[in-house]
């Protein structure tokens, strides 16, 4: 009877422990707890196949966005505009295939074209969780 007991309290002590650890950790990695590191120097480049491949997820999809912006660090920026040719940048609206929305970045040229052969870029902080302090843009 004792070694019953004993082994019953045992299993539920296992039990409690794993069910805490599962919500401890829950805790831990929810999108209000994760930090991103805002170096500037992430990398953001795509290939052209996945970038088109995210525009037309977005556009068979129609995502209800709950996404207000992104963060795409300063390196991407510098990168497509130092691409020969460059005049400007241009954005697509985009989903993973996951359904997450996001943006692709691509250089543009003198004559409005995209420069697919070049850098084109996708993978941004989403604002929400990283909008960074409250203000008249992100609330």
């Amino acid at each position: 009877m004792f070694m019953k007991n004993l082994t019953m309290r045992f299993r539920f002590f296992a039990l409690a422990v794993f069910v805490g650890s599962i919500i401890i950790l829950a805790i831990v990695l929810s999108p209000a707890n994760v930090k991103a590191q805002f170096t500037g120097t992430g990398n953001h480049v795509v290939t052209v196949d996945q970038a088109a491949k995210y525009i037309q997820n977005f556009k068979q999809n129609s995502v209800a966005t709950t996404i207000k912006g992104g963060y795409f660090e300063r390196n991407i920026f510098d990168k497509i505009l130092a691409q020969g040719g460059v005049v400007g940048i241009r954005y697509y609206y985009a989903a993973k295939d996951d359904g997450t929305p996001t943006i692709v970045l691509v250089g543009v040229d003198s004559t409005g074209s995209d420069m697919v052969q070049g850098i084109v870029a996708e993978w941004s902080f989403p604002c929400p969780p990283y909008c960074g302090s409250i203000n008249q843009l992100n609330k």
